[in-house]
């Protein structure tokens, strides 16, 4: 269980676990806004799988924050 209560807008209701994606999303743009120009992609074998798990696991770390 999240600490954040059931967020209501316009009628809408938005479980806490929805920030905690869309905080986990914005980070992941970042680090990966920093990973491109150095060259990082140029080591790692299949990207969008390397983008999946670390979107994954700043996700795990991220709400385990929350919690």
């Amino acid at each position: 269980m999240s600490l954040f209560p059931v967020f209501v807008v316009s009628g809408l209701s938005f479980p806490p676990v929805f920030f905690e994606l869309l905080v986990s999303l914005l980070v992941f743009w970042l680090l990966r806004r920093v990973l491109v120009p150095t060259g990082f992609y140029d080591y790692v074998w299949h990207p969008a799988l390397f983008n999946t798990a670390l979107y994954c696991c700043l996700f795990y770390l991220i709400s385990r924050l929350f919690v």
